[in-house]
């Protein structure tokens, strides 16, 4: 059982086993050595970050080891196989390297966005709850809206997904915004009106959390809006067989 879930965890972190084909290494010194495994060096900074890893609390260094020695043996079976030459796994690979490199893109983006929520952001959000809240949705086509297929709703605030309220609570009525599926603006949101609920009492929300949960919220449209202004500027040629399909 032991062993299972160390293969499992190896096919799900399966990202460090592309890592190490496609990044090269420096030789590690003898010195820091911890063992070798099929001639493969495992040094005492590779056990340390297994052990973060599996978390500081844990004590079981040999199991930490047993682990490295694990993959290592695993990926030296692979490679007798001829697996790392693979179509499948080169297509991996790109895949996973291409993934990698959005992702520290889009990391290096929400560090460089700045994020102020006052006080009067979270009353405001805290005052919507018990409330219904009256917005209308309008699809956009190649980004124009579509007014003639808009829906309007009304719903207590309390009952909308948590990305709805926090849309809706950075709106006066009469105001909107876009909404965005990775990257590309694909409605328009409009809020209406705020009313009275009937029978219905305003929930307990904790203030911290509603202020993280807005500033991710106002970061998130931020990317959301940089990437489709990258799609706007853009060149993107559809050759017209492609387009008759």
């Amino acid at each position: 059982m032991k062993y299972l879930l160390i293969i499992l965890a190896i096919v799900v972190c399966s990202s460090m086993v592309s890592l190490y084909y496609l990044l090269p290494s420096d030789p590690i010194p003898a010195r820091d050595i911890a063992l070798h495994v099929n001639g493969h060096p495992i040094s005492y900074e590779n056990i340390e970050d297994q052990h973060r890893k599996t978390g500081y609390h844990s004590t079981d260094r040999e199991g930490d080891i047993d682990s490295l020695v694990t993959k290592q043996v695993l990926i030296n079976e692979a490679q007798r196989l001829g697996l790392d030459k693979n179509n499948d796994f080169r297509i991996a690979l790109k895949n996973y390297y291409e993934q990698s490199l959005i992702r520290v893109l889009t990391d290096h983006k929400l560090a460089s966005i700045e994020v102020k929520i006052t006080e009067q952001d979270i009353d405001r959000y805290l005052a919507s709850s018990g409330k219904i809240l009256t917005f209308t949705t309008v699809p956009l086509e190649e980004g124009e809206p579509v007014e003639g297929q808009s829906q309007q709703n009304s719903v207590l605030f309390d009952d909308l997904s948590e990305s709805f309220r926090l849309l809706l609570t950075t709106l006066q009525p009469g105001e909107q915004v876009g909404q965005f599926e990775t990257g590309t603006e694909v409605s328009i949101i409009r809020l209406d009106k705020v009313g009275p609920a009937n029978d219905s009492e305003p929930v307990d929300y904790d203030r911290d959390r509603i202020r993280q949960q807005l500033e991710n919220y106002q970061k998130s449209l931020e990317v959301g809006r940089w990437i489709n202004g990258l799609r706007s500027k853009a060149s993107i040629i559809e050759p017209d067989e492609a387009r008759n399909k």
